[in-house]
C-alpha cells in the first residue's frame, strides 16, 4: 500500500513539472487536442492556464532569452577574505 502512495506522489510530480516547464508551442498543441470536437476537460483548462518555463515560453520573461544586465548601481558586491 505505501508503495502505490509513493509512485501516485511521484507520476502527479512529474506531471506538475513536465505541464509547468513545457515550452507554449508544445503546450496550446496539447490544449486543442484535448478540446477538439467541443470537448472540456480539467487537464486542458489547467494546462492553458499553465505558465511554460520552457525555453519559447509563455509571457512570464522566463524564457531563453538573454537577461539585461544590472545597471552599476543597483547590485552589492560580497567580499570574500581567505584566512592566514
Amino acid at each position: 500500500m505505501q508503495e502505490l502512495l509513493v509512485a501516485v506522489i511521484v507520476l502527479a510530480s512529474a506531471l506538475y513539472l513536465g505541464a509547468k516547464t513545457m515550452p507554449a508551442g508544445l503546450r496550446v498543441r496539447l490544449v486543442r487536442h484535448l478540446t477538439r470536437g467541443g470537448r472540456t476537460s480539467v487537464l486542458a483548462r489547467w494546462l492553458d492556464k499553465a505558465g511554460g518555463g520552457g525555453c519559447g515560453g509563455g509571457g512570464c520573461g522566463s524564457g531563453c532569452a538573454p537577461k539585461q544586465p544590472d545597471s552599476p548601481g543597483k547590485h552589492r558586491v560580497i567580499k570574500l577574505h581567505q584566512k592566514h
